[in-house]
């Protein structure tokens, strides 16, 4: 059986070429069929697949090692690849018959999605008939299949949020990702027309939030009863750490290399990058520090499912690392020099990716720090995705 260390050494032989696809995946919009290809042949996209599915089934602790480790030498690369492998988790909320078809004659899923749901759900005789269009779905240039979330209205009470599973054939992919950072992510826009999703690829969202979805518990693993939302924190804050490490990094090599345009000066030699350097460094490592706690909260089963307050503690530590790995790049940004905004300059490449990232909306320390003081509080919330 492959097991975590046997992931990450495989990894550690595929990050040199990943580096070096980053800046013409930045202008493809996508990551390489290359890269793709070399991280399904070691097996990382099955690494929280089931052994039900012939998945490795190996712990968050795992994954996070290996998006933080991709993010630091590609942004853009580290946040698809969480996304792909986060599939095999998150497509679990079906019955078990949506999951024979979606994992069919592999052991991991290609998927991608948005939280963001459409709105014309219509329950027909087997399923529903889904018509919409859904933003930011990232990993969309190799996605096989899709996991989109929609509203079913209801004259007796709230609208249903229900989670479906549709394969890449039956949507349209627009060419909308156009921004300025995590360029490589391909996070396009899917049009749904009258599209029919059967009803044993659509689950009830709302259990999914405590960890209590249908298909998730045909599996034992404590991993697999971990609520929805900290799940999410998992898969978004490696990147961003990574980003981090891999922006601190970028900031050595160029102070160990800058010559002043004018002074002629070695940055190298000059206190202040010194400085600059050794704290961006140091705080990539109590950035690590930060995410390896928070992963060891939500792994095993935790947070306790029925214990909103913990879900959203989980998710302001993952809004407050997300800032402060976002100040301290910017902070990085005050010594690199111009030269370093260069197309071709990798530390421009984490400065736009980590200013892009952190606008998530689950890592908004705001809306974040308001539903963790409302509940302590014992107001009522009105952040739905808790």
């Amino acid at each position: 059986m492959t097991t975590g260390i046997d992931l990450l050494a495989r990894l550690e032989d595929l990050l040199p070429s990943i580096a070096s696809r980053a800046a013409n995946e930045d202008i493809e919009g996508q990551i390489s069929d290359v890269t793709i290809r070399d991280l399904a042949d070691a097996e990382i996209f099955a690494t929280l697949a089931p052994k039900a599915f012939g998945g490795l089934e190996l712990g968050l602790d795992v994954f996070s090692s290996i998006v933080q480790k991709i993010s630091a030498v590609s942004p853009s690369t580290g946040w698809v690849c969480s996304f792909l492998m986060g599939a095999s988790w998150r497509l679990l909320i079906f019955d078990r018959d949506g999951q024979a078809e979606i994992f069919g004659d592999k052991n991991y899923v290609m998927g991608a999605g948005t939280a963001a749901p459409i709105f014309g759900v219509e329950e027909v005789d087997g399923g529903y008939r889904l018509t919409g269009r859904t933003a930011w779905n990232s990993g969309s240039s190799h996605a096989e299949w899709f996991q989109v979330n929609g509203l079913l209205k209801s004259e007796s009470g709230p609208p249903q949020m229900i989670m479906f599973a549709i394969p890449r054939a039956k949507v349209a992919i627009l060419d909308t990702w156009h921004i300025l950072g995590m360029k490589g992510t391909a996070s396009r826009d899917l049009v749904l027309d009258k599209v029919f999703v059967p009803t044993h690829r659509s689950a009830p969202f709302g259990p999914a939030l405590e960890g209590q979805s249908y298909g998730h518990r045909l599996h034992a693993n404590p991993l697999y009863h971990v609520p929805f939302l900290p799940f999410a924190m998992a898969e978004v804050l490696p990147v961003v750490v990574g980003t981090h490490r891999g922006a601190a990094e970028a900031l050595k090599a160029r102070v160990r290399s800058r010559v002043g345009t004018l002074s002629a000066a070695k940055a190298v030699e000059k206190v202040p990058a010194q400085i600059r350097m050794a704290q961006g460094l140091a705080r990539a490592d109590m950035a690590e520090q930060m995410l390896a706690a928070t992963i060891g909260r939500i792994g095993e089963g935790r947070p306790d499912a029925s214990d909103p307050a913990a879900r959203a503690a989980v998710k302001l530590h993952a809004a407050m690392t997300t800032t402060f790995c976002l100040d301290s790049v910017n902070e990085m940004a005050r010594s690199v020099g111009g030269d370093a905004f260069r197309d071709e300059a990798p530390f421009q490449r984490y400065f736009r990716d980590i200013n892009t990232v952190s606008r998530h909306a689950f890592l908004d320390p705001d809306t974040a720090g308001e539903t963790y003081g409302k509940i302590l509080l014992g107001l009522p919330i009105t952040d739905p995705l808790v």
